[in-house]
């Protein structure tokens, strides 16, 4: 089902002149984006309005809320004099930036009102401030005129080819990953987007396969050899599990003793998505790890009460924050692993978050979340969603959580450059005795 459309967006352009000659455009972006996930689904909603100046589209400000399966982001962001000051809120966190604006910078979603499609056809590179990090990163941009007066456009983001049907200025439809995500553009800017029926299961058509020797019991291997094909290897990082031994092959281990790495400062530090100085998180830590008589205690005690806490195992979140997991008792792995990683670091645990892929008993790879804790001074690796301490080796790491919209977005960009087309081959395991 790949290019099966699954959200459409609403564009309403405005645009004003003041009397001391000035002008201002405005864009109020509506978009629903409908994902089906196994059984269960998300709906993903964004409203966002954009001002810049008319002429030379330098940003102004920025509103916008985000809402992924009922869980909210509010986005805020102005331009005084040249630095970009933006403010990120959700739950009662915050979570606040600033930066110099570049020279010819725009808003991710002008950039075709800007550029146009003359201007595409000629290929180049150009500055944008991303509506969802509120911060700012070049892109590279190149296009082909179709028979019909269109134009498409390619324009590559933090590594990702984003394609693009442009008329004019004005975008038609887009397409993320040959498909996996295509909007189109509402020709009505007020028609209330509704979600495309019949969307893609996002579970199948990210997953990869084991195309080498088969692990029957996936979450009991102590160490796995992997070697990986058609994937940007070198991104690939080296951590206390997981080493780069030959080429493109990887050692994954359940054994960190060796490792001698400390924490780094944002494993200690509450964010709006791990929100470890959230009261209510302060509270639940302390009356788990009340009376254990080490840090390993207390992180066995953390991630038992995270399986079993999060009861409704479900898909229909997005990224909740840890204390919205903690009073709905309810997600996916993500909404484990940040409960587990807030829980602990109020407890006094260096904690971080891991993003990768994991392998089932079928053969298959699917993305995943969890945690590594530093523990009476040691590195462990804990999976809360299968309570497992410490993880199996049937994983991946491709990228580790920071504490920023940035590291957010890419964890996301990281994740999809790794399941485009990449293949993994497991060559050697050993099982718990």
């Amino acid at each position: 089902m790949m290019g099966a459309e699954i959200g459409r967006s609403t564009e309403t352009w405005e645009e004003k002149k003041d009397p001391d000659g000035s002008c201002e455009i405005t864009l109020r972006s509506v978009s629903e984006m409908s994902l089906a996930r196994g059984l269960d689904s998300m709906t993903i909603k964004s409203d966002t309005t954009l001002s810049a100046d008319c002429i030379t589209f330098e940003p102004k400000q920025i509103k916008g809320e985000i809402s992924e399966g009922g869980s909210k982001i509010f986005v805020e962001g102005i331009n005084q004099n040249g630095i970009f000051q933006t403010n990120i809120t959700k739950n009662g966190s915050r979570e606040t930036s600033s930066f110099q604006v570049k020279k010819n910078s725009s808003f991710f979603g002008m950039i075709f009102k800007k550029l146009g499609a003359e201007e595409l056809l000629k290929g180049g590179k150009t500055s944008i401030i991303s509506e969802e990090s509120l911060t700012e990163s070049e892109i590279s941009y190149s296009a082909l005129k179709n028979a019909g007066g269109t134009v498409s456009a390619t324009v590559v983001f933090q590594g990702i080819p984003i394609k693009y049907t442009v008329s004019g200025k004005k975008v038609l439809r887009s397409e993320i990953q040959g498909g996996l995500i295509v909007y189109t553009l509402e020709s009505l800017p007020e028609t209330k987007a509704a979600p495309a029926a019949g969307s893609p299961d996002i579970l199948q058509t990210t997953k990869l396969f084991n195309r080498g020797i088969t692990i029957k019991y996936p979450r009991k291997a102590t160490s796995v050899t992997f070697q990986i094909e058609n994937a940007d290897f070198a991104s690939i990082p080296e951590t206390c599990f997981q080493k780069k031994i030959s080429g493109n092959t990887l050692f994954v281990s359940s054994d960190a003793a060796k490792c001698t790495a400390l924490p780094a400062a944002e494993d200690t530090q509450s964010n709006i998505i791990e929100d470890s100085s959230n009261p209510e998180i302060v509270r639940a830590a302390q009356k788990i790890v009340t009376g254990a008589p080490n840090q390993l205690e207390m992180v066995k005690r953390i991630a038992k009460f995270v399986y079993k806490h999060v009861s409704n195992k479900n898909y229909n979140h997005g990224n909740m924050s840890a204390s919205e997991v903690l009073r709905t008792k309810s997600g996916d792995c993500t909404e484990h692993s940040a409960l587990f990683a807030a829980l602990s670091r109020a407890a006094g645990i260096p904690a971080k978050m891991v993003y990768g892929v994991v392998l089932n008993s079928n053969g298959e790879f699917f993305f995943h979340n969890w945690n590594e804790v530093f523990a009476d001074g040691k590195w462990i690796s804990i999976d809360s969603t299968f309570n497992l301490i410490p993880a199996d080796s049937s994983r991946i790491t491709l990228i580790y959580g920071g504490s920023d919209s940035r590291s957010r977005e890419q964890v996301s960009l990281s994740v999809l450059k790794f399941l485009n087309n990449t293949k993994i081959f497991a060559r050697g395991f050993s099982n718990e005795k």
